[in-house]
C-alpha cells in the first residue's frame, strides 16, 4: 500500500482538530489525528 497525506479543506481540518480535543479529553492525554489516503485504492 502507498499512503499519501490527505488533501483536506479548512473546514475538515477544523473538524479533525475538534475531534482531537474531544478524544484527548476522554483519554486524559494528548491525541493527534493524522489523515492519509491510500493511493492504490483511489486509482
Amino acid at each position: 500500500m502507498n499512503y499519501e497525506p490527505a488533501k483536506l479543506d479548512d473546514e475538515t481540518v477544523s473538524k479533525l482538530r475538534e475531534f482531537e480535543e474531544q478524544i484527548s479529553e476522554s483519554a486524559g492525554e494528548t491525541v493527534i489525528l493524522i489523515a492519509y489516503t491510500d493511493q492504490e485504492s483511489s486509482q
